[in-house]
């Protein structure tokens, strides 16, 4: 089995602003495992918000390769399944080795998991806090690819006219991500409110993540469905999480990879929660990976290839405002 790895920065078409701050790109690195002439692909990404650097990530991940001398898959995923730590990392090489099993398999990752694809859901595209100019830009560009829903960043100060001004452009279904940006439960029931009047179907992340006792108070009041996201990083979160939102959003950046969301998948809905399959800003591999998990959820917000400019990949499409897979193809060669 050979690991090798390749440090890229991902382009934003747009500057891309949310209640944690704003950002023109994001540092990636991809996984790439050959074996038994078979090349699969993995990818770490990595927003300044969260922990994990290109240099902690080559740095795990090669010692990771230098410490199992085996070349069966199946070791790999036992020595890789206990980790705890280095989440994005565990991420890229967990879904490079499903890849591979499945090439090795002749099988796809659905069939691998037991997923019924009969319909995909339908797929959100992102616009960040902005002005009416540039928003006016992002609706055309979600528009152009065929998006139903769009997902309406808020930070607190200006939510009104955001989403004034995002229905001066379009009439489709919105919903919105406040990325702990409300500060309130008062706050967040008046804008809740006011929100549901204007047509928004869901409300992501409205306080802030260790706020539970606040957020199940608000779930109580809320006329529209709440979703976590900051507060649901884990397996393990799930529990606690009972009571307090009406859904979780499960990144695999967040959890570690394909094999921990499926458990994130299974347990909210033993739990009759709903399910949203969301991205880190992921490239095609990523999020490609990501869009085999969705016939098993209610929303995808996989529009990372969509927000970037400097893809080397491409994977999975939107069509018809729906999930599309496609095989995972390099479209530049990684130096």
């Amino acid at each position: 089995m050979k690991l090798s790895l390749y440090p890229y920065q991902l382009q934003f078409k747009f500057p891309f602003r949310i209640a944690h701050g704003v950002r023109t790109h994001t540092d990636v690195v991809y996984v790439k495992l050959e074996h038994e002439g078979f090349t699969a692909w993995g990818e770490a990404t990595l927003p300044p918000y969260l922990p994990e650097t290109q240099k902690s990530v080559s740095e795990f991940l090669s010692a990771f390769s230098k410490n199992i001398s085996s070349n069966s898959i199946d070791d790999w995923f036992e020595k890789l399944n206990p980790i705890q730590t280095n989440l994005s990392a565990k991420a890229a090489l967990d879904i490079a080795l499903w890849d591979l099993k499945a090439q090795i398999e002749n099988k796809t990752l659905i069939q691998f998991l037991g997923i019924r694809p009969f319909e995909f859901p339908l797929a959100t595209y992102t616009i960040g806090v902005s002005s009416f100019e540039e928003m006016k830009l992002k609706v055309e560009e979600g528009n152009k690819y065929s998006f139903e829903i769009f997902k309406i960043k808020l930070n607190g100060e200006g939510d009104e006219e955001m989403i004034r001004n995002f229905k001066k452009l379009s009439s489709k279904k919105f919903a919105v991500d406040v990325n702990q940006g409300w500060k309130t439960v008062e706050e967040a029931i008046e804008k809740i409110s006011w929100l549901k009047e204007e047509g928004c179907i869901l409300v992501e992340q409205p306080l802030q993540k260790n706020s539970l006792e606040h957020v199940k108070i608000l779930k109580q009041k809320s006329v529209l469905p709440l979703y976590a996201d900051e507060s649901c990083q884990r397996l393990s979160d799930i529990e606690k999480l009972k009571g307090c939102f009406d859904g979780i959003n499960i990144k695999l950046m967040k959890c570690g990879g394909i094999t921990e969301a499926h458990q994130m998948i299974l347990r909210a809905r033993e739990l009759d929660m709903k399910i949203l399959i969301g991205c880190m800003s992921e490239s095609s591999v990523g999020c490609t990976a990501a869009a085999h998990l969705t016939p098993l959820a209610d929303y995808a917000d996989l529009d990372g290839p969509y927000l970037i400019s400097n893809d080397p990949f491409e994977g999975m499409k939107i069509k018809d405002g729906r999930i599309q897979l496609n095989p995972l193809k390099e479209k530049i060669q990684l130096t």
